[in-house]
């Protein structure tokens, strides 16, 4: 199978370079000037430091919709005649992206860039001046975090160097490849030792998007699952559904922005945070997701020239095909334009309608969008929005427990948790899954993920996970190449490889 094993070696922006001089009475350190003689000393420096740490899941998030949503059957994107500069991007889609592609360049540099930032914490805290338990809290969200960036790595490109330390010289940038068990290992170690140190969540305002006992657990719980681990994941799952975390009523109110503190929506349980402003902490998700348009009035409440920019994400056929009739994350997570093609042969949006029974009347051009993260109006700053994106939810871990229970020969115990997301989703419990068969329910559950967490990043690599990705992608791109003229004989297809 085509899987993403390529390397990148280490760029000079994702590293540290310090002296390697010794510290003695006779270094000195430029008064005013942040560095490692004049920062790592108190607990403030500290705090600022996990702050820093956390900024490149933003890189991360902005890019990865491409690698894990666009490359399943749930997204697509709209081809662009007039405007080929985001063929890099279409490619990865069509499974035809090489070493070169700049959205996984980005991807992996920030990886090491977080696992950089983590390190020179670890590195310099055991020197440090602070209290025992901002050491516990630093050293947690540290190796949590460190944890995080080497299983994103891990699950996307395999074996990759092991950094474990902060890097002083030049040779300590050029480590040899890892396996991927060894990376493996070093996660859980991480995550361990994160889960013993930190406290549970506290659902306050003060703490969201920090990382908690709950969010470690169950990030440790997924690799273990990653791992077909499923009995090392049952307890960690376990735990966190007595730590506090609930489902919101309403599945369309989860991603909204208003909601997005913790106090105010319980579901949450890890995101990338962003806030609109000058700041440069603002995110753009929206602007992707929206077709591509000359005129984003209709969508956004201002004009934005999208062509070019918008048309990804763009949902499949396959997908909204899936969604059962009553079920209400269909009109919270598909949208539909209507609208026609003028003269330069560009869409006019002209009103958005439900995509539930849609079906597009004769002489319309139709175009569906990536929704589930749509909360118009927008400010008339381009480009510039609230909205956080969602690494896990409480959904998710009812998902990922009913599975693993499952797999575990414990079906019955298994059909609570996944019913718990499908009352919220059709209102009541009269569509229930009954079934007690293995097979039935692992595909009942699979089906469910695939509905409940459609845009969130989730499909590939449970295809991948579950060992499915040939065998459904191959499919999906027969049915692809035979509906749509832009597609080659050689896209959509998974070869396996030695």
């Amino acid at each position: 199978m085509k899987t993403y094993q390529y390397l990148f070696g280490l760029a000079l922006s994702t590293i540290f370079i310090c002296s390697s001089c010794s510290k003695d009475f006779l270094t000195l350190y430029p008064e005013g000037n942040l560095n490692e003689g004049t920062f790592y000393k108190t607990e403030a420096d500290f705090q600022q430091a996990v702050i820093g740490a956390y900024v490149p899941m933003r890189d991360i998030a902005n890019n990865a919709f491409w690698m894990d949503e666009m490359r399943s059957d749930n997204a697509t994107y709209d081809y662009y005649e007039k405007d080929r500069g985001s063929a890099a991007r279409e490619n990865i889609s069509t499974f035809m992206d090489d070493a070169t592609n700049g959205v996984t360049v980005i991807r992996y540099q920030a990886n090491f860039t977080g696992i950089a930032r983590t390190n020179a914490i670890l590195d310099h805290i055991e020197s440090a001046s602070i209290s025992d338990s901002m050491e516990n809290q630093v050293i947690g969200e540290a190796k949590a975090l460190r944890g995080h960036y080497y299983f994103d790595l891990v699950k996307t490109f395999g074996g990759v160097p092991l950094q474990l330390h902060e890097i002083l010289k030049l040779d300590d940038a050029y480590l040899p490849r890892a396996t991927a068990d060894e990376v493996y290992t070093q996660i859980i170690s991480d995550l361990k030792d994160a889960l013993n140190r930190l406290p549970a969540p506290k659902f306050t305002a003060a703490e969201t998007g920090r990382i908690n006992k709950g969010v470690v657990a169950t990030e440790l719980a997924a690799v273990y699952m990653q791992k077909k681990d499923y009995a090392s994941a049952i307890p960690l799952l376990q735990s966190v559904t007595a730590m506090g975390y609930n489902l919101m009523p309403n599945f369309k109110d989860i991603f909204n922005p208003a909601n997005k503190n913790a106090n105010a929506n319980k579901e949450l349980i890890f995101d990338v945070q962003y806030q609109s402003g000058t700041t440069g902490q603002s995110s753009s998700f929206i602007y992707r997701f929206i077709p591509n348009t000359p005129n984003t009035t209709l969508f956004l409440g201002v004009n934005f020239n999208v062509n070019g920019f918008g048309g990804w994400d763009v949902p499949t056929d396959n997908l909204i095909a899936l969604f059962e009739t009553g079920d209400t994350r269909l009109d919270a997570s598909v949208g539909v334009a209507e609208g026609s093609l003028n003269a330069s042969q560009d869409f006019i949006a002209s009103k958005l309608v439900s995509a539930v029974g849609y079906v597009a009347p004769a002489g319309v051009k139709a175009k569906y969008f990536c929704k589930k993260f749509y909360y118009p109006p927008y400010p008339n700053l381009n480009q510039n929005t609230d909205q956080n994106w969602t690494l896990y939810r409480y959904a998710d871990v009812l998902l990922m427990l009913a599975e693993c229970l499952n797999e575990t020969n414990k079906p019955g115990e298994a059909l609570p948790y996944v019913n718990q997301v499908r009352t919220r989703a059709f209102g009541n419990n009269t569509r229930n899954i009954t079934t007690s068969d293995q097979v039935g329910l692992r595909n009942a559950i699979a089906q469910e993920r695939r509905v409940e967490l459609a845009f969130e990043n989730k499909r590939w690599h449970d295809l991948i996970r579950t060992g499915q990705a040939i065998t459904i992608m191959n499919a999906y791109g027969i049915t692809a190449k035979a509906k749509f003229p832009i597609y080659y004989p050689n896209h959509l297809t998974l070869l396996k490889t030695n």
